[in-house]
């Protein structure tokens, strides 16, 4: 079933048709956010629940991953690695998109990052789980303190769950869940 709304003969320039991307070349996108950002945050944030322990930074290493996506998209059309593999963030008709719909692309991302912050807030607040000793032992502890984080954890993987079956079945227009709330799709560059 098209989008609403879908120009079929608007194009990316006069002489070419748009050429939509699908699940693998979105998937090696994220492939490659992941090594920009996401192993970067992610060793920042096993050093800091391990060592630090601050709130503080947590923040901000959730504001860079919250961000990230949203921003690049919102800027430039694109993350990096959409941009390394030559793709760009488009609306329905083919025009760059507005940051409104940059957000709305990251709403599950961003959703979970506010949910989490009070759960975090009281996390690193815990003087138990402060106490403990080592990244293992902290987290067997915080997954027994706060198990709303397990859920949350099941609703994320839900969610991505339903990401992917509607991407992958939806050719030509290869849309996700976050496309379709946000009118987008993804194109080649």
């Amino acid at each position: 079933m098209e989008p609403e709304h879908w120009s079929h003969d608007r194009q990316t320039n006069d002489h070419e048709e748009r050429v939509y991307k699908g699940f693998y070349p979105r998937l090696g996108a994220f492939l490659l956010d992941t090594l920009f950002v996401g192993i970067p945050v992610a060793l920042a944030s096993y050093y800091n629940l391990n060592d630090l322990r601050s709130f503080w930074l947590w923040l901000v290493l959730t504001f860079i991953s919250i961000a990230y996506k949203p921003f690049l998209e919102g800027a430039y059309g694109a993350t990096w690695g959409k941009m390394i593999l030559q793709m760009r963030v488009v609306d329905y008709n083919g025009e760059p998109i507005n940051t409104f719909q940059a957000l709305l692309r990251s709403i599950f991302t961003i959703s979970q990052g506010i949910i989490n912050i009070p759960i975090y807030y009281f996390i690193f607040h815990d003087h138990v789980l402060l106490a403990t000793d080592g990244f293992f032992e902290f987290n067997t502890v915080l997954n027994d303190r706060f198990s709303a984080l397990s859920i949350i954890s099941s609703i994320t993987s839900a969610i991505l769950v339903v990401e992917v079956l509607l991407l992958v079945t939806d050719p030509p227009y290869w849309r996700s869940l976050h496309d379709r709330i946000a009118k987008t799709t993804v194109v080649a560059a």
